[in-house]
């Protein structure tokens, strides 16, 4: 079986739910509105396979912990774990589906080569490793002698793999506007297609490196089985026999534990109407001493009030006991002893308060009603609190009553069950622990067959690149008859685009970039007609793989696949294509759209009938509607950013819809 990444599902571990996206061999499509995180899907998985850093919109940073990459690497089952806001941290990767990653110990790679202090290494080598791809040097300008030299990473190979929204159809495709990357790259594809002078050589000194790792796992393993051998460790049948069993205890208990919950419930009845009793009593218990306290507050408050009535009423009694000793003031003619004129002696009495003795009497009779008026109150608030100090009292008495009839019930009704609650409780606990060791147990296990499993997968990988290594001595292929292979594939793919003027068509030797009317790939004006190149050129590059033994994963991931074929451009991209020329080549003709996919499709099913792995993964804001119709079961996501139709809202499907 040729090198292969199949991916099975992306999984974004949410706080309030999971988002999952199931992927299959052949072709899976991802289509929907604008902005509903179709692009994210394939960014998450890049950056699941090694990308530095992802972009994350708002809604995933309040929806998502971390991702989780479900994928078949040579058939080996692995999840490849890791943390969105954190991308130095180390990539987790599990030998197994994600449901089974409890069971496993995770080895934990560096993302970036400049950490050297990663438990287990680089996650590009262990990329490459399982792949069965020799790790290699490439030069930094070929042209030199004494060229640097730097190595070659995964992600150097996944350029060739993902081309997103940005690069489809942009000068920009596999930095070919950038000299210093585009020479890199050219180097990269040499890699893949074994080209590089030293391919022979560097392949004959990783199947030695290969066989020395081969014999390092296999003492490990000799070793790890020896020592559990020697403590007389359960076999991993065993233990999986002992987990299955205590599943079952432990399920029976919980039923046992939900039945006698259901019995103490329906045997309460007593003691729950005594306690909705009790309760009752003792709000009202709790109201009549309340209510007592506000009465003597009242009581207290009125009775200083009539106290100050009195001081008032003592006053002005005073006061007119005064003037009925002293008597009225006489007012008597005074003339001025020198021309005889009444002098006026206002002006004298109005320095004194003199108060009538009429307006003192009705002032003193208004108090004293005020006073017996506070009388009353007193005494109607004196007689509420002593029947409120009664209730009280009965209250009290009943509550007393009430909570020794409740001790009484729970005596001979609850406590029984508690007992029978707790006994089953403790060994419910108990049997959880056991299952919980039993599981740390298994894992050794699992760590013992991971380890075999490594050396058989090792012992694979020599095999296969024994193989190349013939074949490769036998049929070294040179630079040109790889471009002419290329070549070959890119006709036959425009042809069944059917582009106008199918002359000059051919991959530069140059450039290494599709050529079209003899026209190197920057130099082609039309975004429509780079579109169709670019996705071409991915496309051929995928059915080389599928024809033929070269480092390449055999997965292809395309972001945006009828970027400028008639179709809304986002503003930002209209600049860098011209709409005279993509008019002029029919760019927006629908049947070339279509013919994409169906040519894309045809490419797969080539693909099964060899029975060569192959996955390719698209993602469009839509896609052709005949396409839809008779190729639904290809569609893996469909996104409306309104729900129209019960469609999912997005990558996140759990937010409120955008609305008009």
């Amino acid at each position: 079986m040729k090198p292969h990444i199949s991916l099975t599902g992306l999984n974004l571990i949410g706080y309030r739910k999971h988002y999952k996206i199931p992927f299959y061999p052949g072709v899976n499509i991802i289509y929907g509105d604008s902005d509903t995180g179709k692009s994210s899907i394939l960014e998450f998985i890049n950056y699941l396979l090694g990308a530095s850093s992802i972009e994350l919109a708002d809604e995933v940073k309040s929806s998502v912990e971390y991702a989780a990459l479900e994928l078949e690497i040579n058939g080996a089952t692995l999840t490849i774990r890791r943390d969105i806001f954190n991308p130095k941290g180390y990539i987790e990767v599990y030998p197994c589906e994600i449901r089974r990653c409890a069971e496993f110990f995770p080895k934990k790679y560096s993302p970036f080569f400049t950490d050297t202090n990663a438990p287990d290494g680089f996650f590009s080598d262990f990329l490459l490793d399982s792949l069965g791809f020799p790790k290699v040097k490439i030069k930094v300008s070929p042209s030199k002698v004494d060229s640097e030299v730097k190595r070659l990473s995964f992600r150097n190979i996944f350029k060739f793999v993902y081309v997103n929204q940005d690069d489809v159809g942009s000068k920009s495709f596999l930095d070919l506007n950038n000299f210093v990357l585009a020479t890199s790259n050219r180097e990269v594809l040499k890699y893949i297609f074994n080209v590089l002078d030293s391919s022979i050589a560097e392949l004959e000194s990783e199947i030695a490196s290969r066989t020395r790792e081969s014999k390092s796992i296999l003492s490990k393993y000799t070793s790890v089985s020896e020592f559990l051998r020697e403590t007389d460790y359960e076999s991993r049948v065993s233990l999986d026999e002992a987990i299955d069993g205590l599943d079952i205890t432990i399920r029976a208990l919980n039923n046992e534990l939900d039945q006698l919950n259901i019995a103490m419930t329906a045997s309460s009845t007593n003691h729950t109407e005594l306690k909705a009793i009790f309760d009752e009593l003792s709000l009202s218990e709790k109201y009549a001493a309340l209510s007592i306290r506000k009465t003597r507050e009242q009581i207290d408050k009125y009775s200083r009030l009539k106290n100050d009535y009195e001081n008032d009423i003592a006053k002005i009694n005073s006061i007119v006991h005064a003037q009925t000793r002293i008597g009225e003031v006489a007012v008597l003619a005074n003339p001025c002893p020198v021309c005889d004129t009444p002098l006026d002696i206002k002006t004298t009495n109005d320095e004194f308060q003199a108060t009538e003795r009429n307006s003192l009497i009705d002032e003193l009779n208004s108090i004293q009603r005020k006073k017996k008026s506070i009388q009353t109150l007193i005494d109607e608030l004196s007689a509420k609190s002593r029947d409120l100090a009664k209730d009280h009292a009965a209250y009290n008495q009943d509550l007393s009553k009430a909570r020794e009839m409740l001790d009484t019930e729970s005596k001979v009704m609850i406590t029984p069950f508690l007992t029978q609650r707790d006994s089953l409780v403790r060994e419910l606990a108990s049997k959880q622990e056991s299952r919980a060791h039993l599981v740390t147990n298994i894992r050794v296990r699992n760590q013992q067959q991971k380890i075999h499993d490594a050396y058989e997968n090792v012992v694979l990988v020599i095999k296969q690149l024994n193989d190349r290594l013939s074949e490769l001595k036998k049929t070294a292929p040179s630079t040109q008859e790889v471009l002419s292979g290329l070549s070959d594939y890119l006709k036959k793919y425009l042809k069944e685009v059917n582009i106008k003027r199918q002359e000059g068509i051919s991959i530069s030797p140059r450039s290494f970039a599709p050529v079209i009317r003899d026209r190197e790939y920057l130099n082609i004006t039309s975004g429509g007609l780079r579109t169709i190149a670019s996705v071409g050129f991915m496309i051929s590059l995928l059915e080389y793989a599928i024809d033929a033994e070269i480092n390449h994963p055999r997965l292809l991931m395309i972001d945006t696949v009828g970027k400028y074929l008639g179709k809304t451009t986002k503003q930002k991209y209209q600049d860098q294509t011209s709409l005279e020329e993509d008019t002029r080549e029919g760019i927006a003709d629908p049947l070339k759209y279509q013919n994409m996919y169906e040519y894309l499709l045809s490419v797969a099913n080539r693909a099964e009938e060899k029975e060569v792995p192959c996955q390719i993964i698209l993602v469009d804001n839509d896609v052709p509607e005949t396409f839809v119709n008779r190729y639904k079961t290809y569609i893996v996501a469909h996104y409306s950013s309104t729900g129209e139709g019960g469609l999912p809202l997005g990558l996140i499907d759990d937010i409120e819809p955008a609305r008009s």
